[in-house]
């Protein structure tokens, strides 16, 4: 066992075969070197010897004079050695002494030999010769032996040759053993199996399992929970779902360790879970630079309750203008006219390139608020509710196709009124300036509502992105023209150029089963809806209704809707203004 064991240390120490340096110093320990032994001698596997070749200098014999000379002379017998040529290899274990070398009868010669074999054993790798080569060592011993023929040296000597059909069969034999040791140890359960926890982000709920990414089975690996040692208390391991759970507080590098079996044995192991910052916790929040012109508050937000149905609407800045230490540019009115079931409601989003577009939006929704509280008199109000309750929803008789016509005609007149005010007032502010007209542009959409035995009249009128919904079960009708273009950000802005398409911009309709009215700009509708193609989905609309109708319910509706809209979209950071006309029992 122990030549076997010292064997296998030599082969480690070359490493011939390429063995990992990991493998290499964990079989190398004592213990592991012992029961390796053990495995070969499980296996019958035969300890590789070493084969050398001798080559006798060029002497034809040896007269017993060169032998005296062999015998006393240290000096001489040194010298013959050096000239031997001698080549030890792993590959078998027998001494093959070429076939041109000539061995002397003479006990004389033995003993020659002997005191070679003697000077060989002196050399590192001489234990290798040991197992194999025994009567060769007790040539070399100085005992007396009886004289050999050459026939009976070739048959009984270990230093007889081998023949090449034998030694090539052998070899390869022992490369087979070989590969099938090495294939054995170069197995991956030797290695520490490589963890892997999923990224975390602060200031959100964790939980992750730990996966493997190296070269071994899942099921081999069992976890110990009570190992697990986390940096912080919130953090832990559950063994019923094989999971870790924790709420990590900052961006950081978070190392844990703990225990694991494999294979029936105990082993350590650490990793590491990376904790991203919070996008949001990225945005700053600027204050504008003071001494500029038309300030506006960062956030506004107003209710209206009437007696079946309330009007609640909310504006905030958004991040990006809170970043960059800017204003906000979205506006809104909503009002009802007194003693009516009549409703106005504006909403307008200022140009974010446009110097004055923060003026530009609060001018817009101001003409919309006062014109129709100019126009919806006592008189006019009653001419039109006679008008809606002659209204047939859904029916295209000809006095109901009248009627519309005769209500459309009527609103176009208010709005092409208000149009031709919102410009005259941005040119006057621009010329005070200095300016150009664009430096107020801006969006709008607004929209006049009747709600009226049942029924719900509304009539719109819409430039540029954003959206005008009438939704009710589950169905939503939009109301706006589609100035958006194909990818969000595309629009068009209220200038003298839509003069000639203004009676387009105009819808108007009569419903019924409506549980809501919504004007939002594309700060709401962008990250909500996407596409135009997004707000004809309604199911889209009924997931929005779904998200805010307790909210328009509850007694803050106004500031709760505020709050709402701080819903965090990669990549929709815009100013955020929606207004809703929505039935008191509709929750």
């Amino acid at each position: 066992m122990a030549e076997l064991k010292c064997k296998i240390k030599q082969m480690l120490e070359k490493n011939e075969l390429g063995l990992q340096d990991q493998f290499v110093a964990y079989i190398s320990q004592d213990e592991n070197l012992s029961q390796l032994s053990m495995l070969l001698r499980a296996l019958r596997l035969q300890p590789a010897g070493l084969r050398a070749e001798i080559s006798e200098p060029a002497h034809a014999e040896c007269g017993a004079q060169n032998q005296a000379e062999l015998l006393h002379d240290s000096a001489s017998a040194d010298a013959g050695l050096a000239d031997a040529a001698v080549r030890l290899t792993g590959q078998q274990s027998l001494l093959h002494v070429s076939e041109n070398a000539s061995v002397h009868e003479h006990a004389s010669a033995e003993g020659g030999l002997g005191h070679a074999m003697q000077a060989e054993e002196q050399q590192p790798d001489a234990t290798a010769l040991q197992a194999n080569s025994a009567d060769a060592e007790s040539a070399g011993s100085g005992a007396a032996h009886p004289e050999l023929s050459p026939a009976e040296l070739n048959k009984n000597s270990a230093l007889s040759p081998t023949h090449p059909g034998e030694s090539s069969a052998e070899d390869e034999a022992e490369k087979n053993r070989r590969a099938e040791i090495t294939d054995v140890f170069n197995k991956s359960s030797f290695n520490d199996p490589k963890f892997q926890a999923d990224n975390a982000r602060a200031g959100q709920a964790y939980q992750s399992r730990l996966s493997i990414i190296s070269n071994h089975a899942a099921d081999d690996v069992q976890f110990k929970a009570e190992s697990f040692k986390f940096p912080y208390a919130h953090f832990y391991f559950d063994a019923a779902t094989q999971q870790i759970h924790g709420m990590p507080e900052k961006a950081e590098e978070l190392e844990f360790s703990f225990q694991y079996c494999m294979h029936q044995e105990t082993r350590t192991a650490s990793c590491k879970i990376n904790v991203i910052p919070d996008p949001r916790s990225l945005w700053k929040v600027i204050e504008p630079e003071g001494g500029q012109l038309f300030p506006k508050a960062h956030a506004d937000f107003k209710s209206i309750d009437l007696d079946d149905y309330k009007i609640v609407a909310a504006s905030r800045r958004g991040r990006s203008h809170e970043h960059g230490g800017a204003f906000r540019d979205d506006d809104f009115r909503i009002c009802n006219i007194p003693g009516s079931q009549w409703s106005v409601i504006a909403v307008a989003d200022g140009a974010g390139s446009a110097e004055y577009s923060r003026e530009g939006s609060r001018i817009a929704v101001d003409i919309v608020q006062n014109e129709f509280q100019r126009y919806l008199n006592e008189y006019t109000i009653a001419v039109i509710n006679e008008d809606i309750r002659n209204w047939q929803i859904g029916a295209q008789d000809e006095r109901t196709n009248a009627i519309a016509k005769k209500l459309n005609q009527q609103f176009f007149n208010v709005y092409y009124e208000i149009y031709r005010s919102i410009i005259a007032q941005i040119e006057q502010h621009a010329q005070q300036l200095g300016v150009a007209g664009k430096a107020f542009a801006t969006t709008l959409l607004a929209a006049v509502v009747c709600r009226h035995n049942g029924k719900t009249f509304i009539s719109a009128f819409s430039v540029g992105d954003g959206a005008i919904s009438v939704y009710g079960q589950g169905h939503a009708r939009l109301m706006n023209a589609a100035d958006g273009g194909e990818y969000a950000g595309q629009t068009k802005f209220l200038d003298r150029s839509i003069h000639q398409e203004l009676g387009a911009r105009i819808k108007i309709g009569c419903f019924a089963d409506v549980e809501a009215v919504m004007l939002m700009t594309d700060g709401i509708s962008d990250p909500l809806f996407e596409t135009d193609a997004g707000l004809s989905n309604p199911q889209k609309w009924q997931a929005l209704h779904q998200q805010i109708e307790s909210l328009l319910q509850s007694e803050n509706a106004a500031s709760a809707l505020l709050d709402w809209m701080h819903f965090f979209t990669p990549g929709h950071h815009d100013d955020r203004t929606m207004a809703v006309l929505c039935s008191k029992n509709s929750a």
